[in-house]
């Protein structure tokens, strides 16, 4: 006689063995940052606090806030994958058993991205776009405002397709200025009825646990692939690598390209752009494991809107651990080494920078 399913979720929720394995990913990934953290207690503290924190978000993402039947809009995604400082991000869980409406207001945002996904980061297959809208593809109001059907069939208007297999909506925007400028908002509400908030079920638990167990180990496993790749050229910025873009497709309108900077507290990192004509671009240093730096507090990236240019064409940005005196100076937060990502969106000519490493004494010469 076959096993149910069914009885054997709900058994590991009464003999615990669920919860067990859930805390075996936790170890598992940590063993695995630590196997792949350069030999210095820095990088590693911070590779630990990294699962962390990919723990917390897939607990609230998997757990809390995971039922399409009452799918609700969050904002923030966690540091990964070389998130973003100017873009803004959200996301809310769907299924194709059920149709919604997405609205909002575009506010500020300089730009707009609207997408639904098959699978995640970390899995077998990875993310992968089901359907998606920019900004210039939506029919807003003349303040900005929009309404989305997201649903399997086509539906008169603006219109998200999903698939089958489509699990989540995710949001990004562009703010250059986040001080000043009014941040995009959306909502979304069912427009198939709303059966109402589920209680919640042992055999539906056992689930999201083992899904974020998943979610922790396998994003991270991924990203660290990434990490690899950048690191085996280092202090040069290249094409993202199609067999890694292909886990995590994000916005197909951006061209991404991948680096890592390792320099010594004398040394500079000098980054040669010249952007194409596109609708925004960006550069920024991340640490070692793909998480932003610190924007908040230190000058992180350089952007479109941001970037000094002498020659009206090409833009010289430097990394350095401290402030050369120079434009386009991105702070490594006190990084010895790490990730860059760049971002060139709503271009037919992406280009790709020139590096090289000079000697800090030499920048203002």
């Amino acid at each position: 006689m076959s096993r149910d399913p069914h009885d054997e979720a709900v058994t590991s929720v009464m003999d615990g063995s669920a919860w067990e394995a859930f805390c075996r990913q936790l170890l598992e990934a940590g063993r695995l940052v630590i196997s792949a953290a350069p030999d210095d207690p820095f990088d590693r503290a911070e590779g630990l606090r990294y699962v962390s924190r990919v723990a917390a978000y897939g607990l609230t993402n998997f757990i809390e806030r995971s039922d399409p039947a009452t799918s609700v809009v969050t904002e923030g995604l966690p540091k990964i994958g070389g998130d973003n400082p100017d873009y803004l991000y959200a996301s809310a869980p769907l299924s194709a058993d059920f149709e919604y409406r997405l609205r909002g207001n575009a506010g500020d945002a300089r730009y707009l991205g609207v997408g639904t996904y098959t699978g995640d980061v970390g899995t077998a297959d990875g993310l992968k776009l089901s359907g998606y809208l920019n900004g210039s593809e939506i029919d807003m109001g003349a303040d900005g405002s929009f309404e989305i059907a997201v649903s399997l069939a086509e539906k008169p208007g603006n219109w998200l397709p999903m698939l089958e297999g489509t699990t989540q909506l995710m949001t990004r925007q562009t703010l250059l200025d986040r001080k000043s400028q009014r941040p995009a908002v959306f909502e979304i509400e069912r427009t198939d009825g709303n059966g109402g908030v589920r209680p919640l079920a042992p055999e539906r638990f056992a689930a999201q646990l083992e899904r974020t167990g998943e979610y922790v180990s396998g994003a991270i496993a991924q990203f660290l692939e990434w990490t690899k790749s950048f690191a085996a050229r280092p202090n040069s910025i290249d094409p993202l690598d199609p067999e890694l873009a292909a886990g995590a497709q994000g916005d197909p309108f951006t061209h991404y390209f991948g680096g890592y900077y390792d320099i010594a507290p004398d040394e500079a990192l000098v980054v040669e752009l010249v952007p194409p004509k596109c609708d925004y671009w960006n550069l920024q240093l991340c640490n070692h494991w793909l998480e932003s730096l610190d924007y908040g507090n230190h000058v992180v990236h350089v952007n479109d809107h941001t970037a000094v240019s002498e020659d009206g064409k090409t833009v010289r940005i430097v990394v350095a651990h401290r402030d050369p005196g120079v434009a386009n100076w991105l702070d490594t937060a006190g990084h010895l080494r790490g990730c860059m990502v760049l971002r060139q969106v709503g271009t037919p000519d992406p280009h790709t920078p020139a590096c090289r490493v000079v000697r800090y004494e030499d920048l203002s010469t």
